[in-house]
């Protein structure tokens, strides 16, 4: 403990008492449309399943599109039920530009509630934990800064979509 207290007075940083929790700048609203799941089946992993994405659109501050075709949520269900996400998509901005978009997370619901999801049912978020962090490739230009961040979103499923709110750790 020493030898960074002396790091910290030596490079003039300082340490507070109260540690500050990183703030947050909303980002967009993504509304994917799916598709049915192709089910592989039980694997060393847990179920893995592959759900296409077929479209939907991007409305935000600074980031409106249209979510392309062609992509999808490769998922593995755990043996405890958890669901672990890992999205390849695309996405066009309205004014053309095409980004890559990898979206890695966790829905931890109870068996009930993720049986209810698996039916289609209307499930309120509150009912479960469903959360992802976003990466973004953009070319250079006007949404470069996409690349330059982290960031985290809440997510919901819907009967025919998947909501993601995406906002940016600062």
């Amino acid at each position: 403990m020493l030898c960074l207290s002396l790091i910290l007075a030596l490079t003039g940083t300082r340490v507070t008492a109260q540690p500050k929790a990183p703030e947050l700048a909303f980002v967009a609203r993504f509304n994917v449309t799916i598709g049915q799941p192709y089910i592989v089946g039980e694997t060393a992993h847990g179920l893995r399943r592959i759900i296409p994405i077929t479209g939907g659109t991007i409305e935000g501050p600074q980031l409106k599109g249209t979510i392309l075709p062609g992509g999808a949520d490769w998922q593995i269900v755990r043996k405890d039920g958890v669901a672990e996400v890992e999205a390849h998509y695309q996405f066009r901005t309205d004014d053309g530009v095409t980004v890559y978009i990898k979206n890695v997370g966790l829905r931890v619901a109870t068996p009930e509630v993720a049986a209810r999801i698996g039916r289609g049912e209307q499930v309120s978020p509150s009912e479960y934990y469903f959360r992802t962090a976003p990466k973004f490739e953009a070319p250079a230009g006007k949404y470069a800064w996409l690349n330059d961040a982290l960031y985290i979103a809440n997510a919901f499923r819907n009967p025919d979509n998947v909501v993601i709110e995406i906002w940016q750790v600062r």
